[in-house]
């Protein structure tokens, strides 16, 4: 039974994903955006969790084994680099600027929002 009941949460948790993936890859598609469909499924998971908190230990139990082993889903953007190190090379400044720019802009987001909502849960 308890076997039974792990497998529907595994399927929830499961479905709760694909469903904010494909569905965040059909809203950039079709609506044009140019945000890229997996980022949008992301901001389509998150709203699914704030709207049904239960689900979280759901999908926990799907993405954690995939975060646990993130370092393997990292191997061919790896290769990519080496494939392509001319251009990096060649365009290096821009790349730097362009990632140190934007990690510290969504640091400093993050942090911003975090503060907030700190204060926020005090009051």
């Amino acid at each position: 039974m308890a076997k039974m009941l792990q497998l529907k949460n595994t399927f929830i948790g499961a479905f709760a994903i694909l469903l904010a993936y494909y569905g965040g890859v059909f809203l950039s598609a079709f609506l044009g955006l140019p945000i890229p469909g997996p980022l949008l499924g992301l901001v389509l998971l998150l709203s699914l969790l704030f709207a049904f908190p239960n689900i979280e230990t759901h999908t926990t139990l799907v993405a954690q084994p995939l975060l646990k082993h993130m370092s393997v889903l990292f191997v061919p953007a790896v290769l990519g680099v080496g494939m392509y190190w001319s251009d990096i090379e060649a365009n290096a400044m821009a790349l730097i600027l362009a990632i140190g720019g934007t990690t510290a802009l969504s640091l400093g987001l993050t942090a911003w929002v975090a503060n907030k909502l700190m204060k926020k849960k005090s009051m």
